[in-house]
């Protein structure tokens, strides 16, 4: 298992290794490391075999669960969607609105593709400034089963100005043919009483099917005074 978390200070931004920011995310587990000659594709069976054997525990086998109850020609559209490389450089998602009500959206790649963006904001108010919580979660999902789970947490005191950051992010990557990860150190800027937070994820193939070079996935939180932008993908 593996979690990521960046967190910053009056604007001076610091990795946080090892934090463990949700219980069950994770990141691509025992396949993250692409061998030395790359199998040409990721067949149902290797799939499978991925699925029992990685480090995903509980999520992992919640996957293959709902996998198996698809009929045998849906686990192999299933699977050649996995390591389509087209369905990876598709993945769009965004949301908007108030800081304090959230927003959701979801973007059809087909009928059987979509990718999902969440937001949920929380507001506690205090003396002086208010403490400013976004959690954005973006999801790849393939016949309803969520097969790429990325989360991102800012954090922030909103007054005059915006005070005292924190940005944190983690991966749950149930694809197969692509390791995501993430830089060591995410972007933050703050101007007055704005904020922007990004982490580059990339997604690396591994397998000859799923392409040769490696996709760059942002995932951006955008905050204007009350009002929010969430986006994974390149606008």
């Amino acid at each position: 298992m593996r979690t990521f978390a960046t967190a910053t200070r009056a604007g001076v931004l610091a990795a946080t290794a090892g934090a463990l920011l949700f219980t069950g995310v994770a990141a691509q587990g025992t396949a993250v490391a692409a061998p030395q000659g790359k199998a040409s594709k990721l067949t149902v069976a290797k799939y499978r075999d991925w699925l029992k054997n990685n480090d995903e525990g509980a999520a992992s086998i919640k996957v293959l669960k709902a996998f198996d109850k698809l009929p045998k020609a849906k686990q192999q559209k299933f699977v050649d969607y996995l390591q389509n490389r087209k369905v990876q450089e598709a993945y769009k998602a965004r949301a908007g609105g108030y800081i304090n009500r959230g927003g959701h959206n979801e973007q059809a790649y087909n009928n059987d593709v979509r990718f999902v963006a969440d937001v949920k904001g929380v507001r506690k108010d205090a003396p002086g400034a208010s403490r400013i919580t976004l959690t954005f979660t973006a999801s790849e999902r393939i016949y309803g089963i969520t097969v790429i789970t990325q989360k991102t947490v800012l954090s922030y005191d909103y007054g005059t100005a915006v005070k005292s950051p924190k940005y944190q992010r983690s991966v749950t990557n149930l694809n197969g043919a692509f390791a995501i990860t993430a830089p060591q150190k995410d972007a933050v800027k703050v101007s007055g009483r704005n904020i922007q937070a990004t982490t580059a994820w990339q997604a690396k193939p591994l397998y000859r099917s799923a392409g040769t070079t490696t996709l760059a996935l942002p995932q951006t939180t955008s905050t204007v005074n009350v009002k929010f932008n969430a986006w994974i993908g390149k606008r």
